[in-house]
């Protein structure tokens, strides 16, 4: 289930001569439910401009960029006043994906747009921990589909707080359906996007990795678990663990923090990371205090993830010392090497904010719901188009030897 290490390199904007092909290729197919042929063809000269602009991806720009001023209009109102459905496109992204380079994991990452104002739809004041501060923001997901030598998102979560959904006028203002009922929490929303995303696709056994050192880590499990899908979570030294390895004898059975669980009970267990290479690995069984597996207890679970009443703490030292650098927490039944393994096929997390960005992340202006899903689906199609035209050789590059490090949330 764990793959081989691959690691995804950042691209600038594609260069011309491979955007006619690129967009023939990819454009067609994710674009084939748009039910007007002129929506079609608005939407892959929408992709050509934001293959082509260096800067801010608004209408105005990309109208400049395709070499028609007048397709300003055009292209503002195919992402704030269209009617065609995002949720399709998206689905098209991801099994044109999945059939030209099958996945070797998936990542949600944590979505924060800064925005001055309090006009753009689900915007409000959240303290960041990752950033230590409170930010004026939208706030949500990412499902990134992690393959050899790329790495796209491929669906958004946006998160509405209840001063928006509450709200008839700011609801009616940013145009939040009126049967829209969001997720019960920020990890149910991550739940819920990896759910509706991976569903029955070939690829729905390879990993889901995620930062969740700030998030409610009994809810994520809680809901992966649910969903049946194998996780690789980033945990921090502080979250409480009880040892559920029968084999360690003399350890406490009452719940400690989990680096000070692998700083004593683990150094049994550590081994060599790799032949050759430099520091140690650690795994251990164990269980988070208040959480219950019904599938466990009643013998249901099967294939990859049997045994899911409990999960298994891995931890990661570069050099000697007594307390691990990087803790990771998983459902599988696994070698810690092949877990290393899979927690360090993405990217770091600022590199693939800043490739986003360089696609249209931080771009939309508007102020409605479904035009930032709009805006937030072309990003993909852009970034996927990129990966494409990119080429297999041009995509690969090689991993670092260690590292446990690569879903740093900041």
């Amino acid at each position: 289930m764990f793959p081989t290490v691959s690691h995804s390199v950042s691209h600038s904007v594609t260069h011309d001569h491979d955007h006619d092909a690129v967009i023939a290729e990819l454009g067609s197919e994710v674009f084939a439910s748009l039910r007007r042929a002129d929506q079609r063809r608005t939407a892959k000269e929408y992709l050509r401009g934001m293959l082509s602009v260096s800067g801010r991806k608004n209408a105005r720009n990309l109208a400049t960029s395709v070499g028609n001023r007048a397709a300003e209009q055009r292209f503002h109102h195919f992402i704030a006043d269209s009617c065609w459905d995002w949720r399709p496109v998206r689905e098209a992204l991801t099994g044109f994906l999945e059939r030209i380079a099958p996945p070797r994991a998936w990542v949600v990452r944590p979505l924060v747009l800064t925005k001055t104002g309090d006009c753009s739809v689900g915007v409000e004041r959240r303290y960041v921990p990752e950033a230590g501060q409170t930010l004026n923001a939208q706030f949500g997901w990412g499902l990134w589909q992690v393959a050899d030598g790329f790495e796209v998102p491929v669906n958004w979560y946006l998160d509405l707080p209840d001063g928006w959904l509450s709200d008839p006028v700011r609801r009616e203002r940013s145009r939040i359906p009126d049967g829209y009922v969001p997720p019960a929490s920020a990890e149910g929303g991550a739940v819920s996007l990896v759910s509706q995303t991976v569903g029955r696709l070939p690829s729905r056994l390879r990993p889901v990795l995620s930062d969740a050192r700030h998030a409610a880590l009994p809810a994520l499990v809680r809901g992966f678990r649910a969903a049946r899908v194998p996780v690789l979570l980033r945990i921090g030294p502080s979250v409480p663990v009880l040892l559920a390895d029968r084999a360690l004898r003399g350890f406490s059975h009452r719940p400690v923090p989990a680096g000070k669980l692998l700083s004593t009970a683990g150094c049994r267990v550590r081994t060599v990371l790799r032949p050759g290479g430099r520091g140690s690995v650690a795994a251990l069984r164990v269980r988070l205090p208040g959480l219950v597996d019904p599938t466990a207890a009643a013998g249901s679970a099967c294939g990859p993830q049997a045994g899911r009443g409990g999960l298994t703490l891995v931890g990661v030292w570069s050099g000697t010392g007594p307390s691990p650098e990087h803790l990771w927490l998983t459902d599988t039944v696994v070698p810690a090497h092949a877990l290393l393994e899979a927690s360090e096929l993405p990217e770091p997390h600022a590199a693939a904010m800043a490739r986003a960005a360089e696609a249209g992340l931080r771009d939309y202006g508007g102020r409605s719901f479904q035009g930032w899903h709009r805006h937030m689906t072309m990003v993909s199609v852009a970034l996927a188009a990129r990966a494409v035209a990119a080429g297999p050789a041009d995509r690969a590059a090689p991993a670092p030897a260690c590292g446990g490090d690569r879903l740093m949330a900041a």
